[in-house]
């Protein structure tokens, strides 16, 4: 269970095309993410060496050597040397854990590489990891000895919303409920039984007693920040608890916003894990506001609805637990969506036309009140501007959020004599649709018109 492969065709034939060069690749992405799966699938007559974290770097050769029944060999110099010799791809698995074990190996590591280099003999390595800041360590300090040798760099990223559907056989309804939670990390994927509800299998997996999930938020937290687990912990643990703005985390840090800043950047930049969410048509770099949230779902629910119950499961007050998940669940798939519906524009041409999209909002001109849209969409080039609501709600009427959605769009200055405007509405049902409100094209998506789409 856990252990699933959905096809990642961009990334396999990438992978496929470095297989008659020689190369360097580094592999990153969060844990779980199926890095390991695809490298092995990809190259199945690969060697693969898994490091360790709390192993000496002896006992890793022997192990290794005994696996492919090969000699015991004193360095993992030696070892690697003799792998890429045959020609074949070599994979090092959690690259990063060399840093605990025995970092003098990074520099066996560039004495190999840089001899291959020079003399054209055979170099087919790859260095996976799931830890960015580690990696990081190794490969962007000028200081550290692979600095500058890698050959290419891939990026595992969540899988694609499309992909997942097609795969779990799941109705729309649930898939969401189930993608609000795990998003497109597929190694979750593998614990879900598609003959119970989403919200069975939530609390099988992560709510009941002994859920095999239960503690894999701190599991991620570990791998990713090591030592400076617990800052991060506390940081996102506010996040969760609704202080979203830099002013309200800064007081984690006795009100020092410079070492927020530090602390979230590397949240977004280095693990994609923090958005800082800021009007699309704002200058980030310049917008003094904005909000920060989890942008990972997982950690997002974990966080919500584990961590912030820990007392009740250390208790075993497993179904009180439950109880709060049932009562807020439905919540939290509303604030959700609005991210589901933005990926699938974003992956997909729902609409014909391409748009630079986020959250819009501001103030209201003449009063205190602040007006919000859940996604705009804009297109330069046509002058096209987007308008869209997204209601986790059945029976909506789409009439209704037309006319909220116009009076909105008053307040949206961009182009305003020239732009073309459309209005767009998704729901899980309508009670009444409408093509057209005052002249503007109105689009209606419930959840069985998404389902058709992704299926196609």
């Amino acid at each position: 269970m856990g252990d699933i492969f959905i096809d990642r065709v961009v990334e396999t034939k990438f992978l496929e095309s470095l297989v008659d060069k020689n190369f360097f690749l580094v592999l990153l992405g969060r844990r779980r993410i199926g890095k390991t799966t695809l490298l092995l699938k990809t190259f199945s007559d690969a060697f693969y060496i898994f490091i360790w974290p709390n192993k000496s770097i002896n006992w890793i050769i022997e192990k290794t050597c005994m696996e492919y029944g090969i000699p015991v060999f004193k360095t993992f110099g030696d070892l690697l040397k003799y792998l890429l010799d045959t020609g074949r791809i070599v994979i090092i698995d959690e690259f990063q854990n060399i840093l605990n074990v025995d970092k003098s190996i990074f520099g066996e590591i560039q004495k190999i590489v840089d001899t291959r280099n020079v003399k054209g003999e055979p170099l087919k390595l790859v260095a996976s990891g799931s830890s960015h800041s580690m990696i990081n360590k190794v490969f962007n300090n000028y200081a550290s000895p692979l600095y500058g040798r890698r050959t290419h760099e891939l990026r595992l990223k969540h899988l694609p919303i499309k992909d997942l559907y097609k795969w779990t056989n799941m109705d729309m309804k649930n898939f969401i409920k189930i993608w609000s939670v795990f998003e497109g990390v597929p190694y979750y994927y593998g614990f879900i039984d598609s003959k119970k509800t989403a919200e069975k299998n939530i609390v099988d997996i992560l709510l009941a007693e002994n859920a095999i999930l239960q503690d894999e938020g701190n599991s991620v937290l570990s791998v990713e920040f090591g030592r400076e687990a617990k800052t991060y912990h506390t940081l996102l643990m506010a996040i969760a608890e609704g202080k979203t703005k830099l002013n309200e985390i800064a007081s984690l840090f006795d009100n020092k916003s410079s070492t927020a800043i530090k602390y979230l950047d590397r949240l977004r930049r280095n693990f994609n894990l923090v958005v800082r969410m800021t009007p699309l048509l704002e200058k980030p770099s310049k917008y003094r506001g904005g909000i920060y949230q989890i942008n990972d779902n997982f950690l997002r629910f974990w966080f919500r609805f584990i961590e912030r119950n820990r007392d009740l499961i250390e208790q075993g007050r497993y179904r009180e637990i439950i109880m709060v998940f049932k009562r807020d669940f439905e919540s939290y798939i509303g604030s959700i969506f609005e991210k589901f519906i933005l990926e699938l524009l974003e992956e997909n041409n729902l609409l014909d036309t391409n748009y630079i999209l986020g959250k819009q909002w501001g103030r209201i001109p003449g009063t205190k009140e602040v007006y919000e849209i859940d996604i705009l969409g804009i297109n330069n080039d046509e002058k096209k501007i987007l308008f869209v609501e997204c209601k986790w709600q059945d029976n909506v009427n789409a009439e209704k959020i037309a006319e909220e959605l116009l009076e909105k769009s008053k307040y949206v200055q961009w182009y305003n004599n020239e732009r073309k405007e459309c209005l767009v509405v998704f729901a899980k049902t309508f009670k009444k649709r409408v093509n057209e409100y005052k002249n503007r094209k109105v689009y209606c998506f419930s959840l069985k018109d998404i389902e058709k789409y992704l299926i196609t």
